[in-house]
């Protein structure tokens, strides 16, 4: 299976909902939102992209479309990897973890760190950082100089403050 067959069938199926980019070697597939989790779908089901190997949410402020949401998808069987990437206006996407299990995982992680809220999630909440920190630090907004965060609550009742 090549790349291009695959690319071929989402065109037809798609139309100008879907465009492609192949850079430095990687398989960019690049969907409007609306249709970016049936597309998923159809690359799990039809092409065998079984294995979620990541997620990843990119924060850009200047943009209109404020994210990116990328996919990045292995099919064993074929010998193929595929990055999906979807930009969102805002912070909320659908979530796929209905698809792939392991998803539930990794969109926790880009809720915790970027902030992206994926809607239908069946458990969306911190899974690396504190629930009392309340920013996201991949943010490209997020001001590393500002530590009042650190503050915020004393976990282990030592009395430690940051003091500048």
């Amino acid at each position: 299976m090549e790349f291009e067959n695959i690319y071929t069938f989402l065109e037809n199926k798609y139309g100008e909902n879907v465009n492609k980019k192949i850079e430095y070697g990687c398989n960019f597939i690049m969907p409007e939102v609306d249709i970016s989790k049936d597309l998923l779908n159809d690359l799990y089901k039809k092409f065998d992209f079984s294995y979620l190997v990541d997620i990843v949410g990119v924060h850009w402020p200047k943009r209109d479309k404020k994210f990116d949401v990328i996919y990045n998808l292995y099919s064993i069987g074929n010998k193929i990897r595929a990055f999906v990437k979807v930009a969102i206006i805002d912070e909320k996407i659908e979530t796929v973890s209905d698809i792939w299990k392991s998803a539930i995982f990794l969109e926790r992680e880009q809720y915790d760190l970027v902030g992206i809220e994926f809607k239908g999630h069946p458990d969306l909440r911190r899974i690396l950082l504190p629930d009392y920190f309340k920013k996201h630090p991949l943010r490209k907004d997020f001001d590393l100089k500002d530590r009042s965060w650190f503050n915020d609550v004393d976990e282990q009742g030592l009395g430690i403050k940051y003091s500048k």
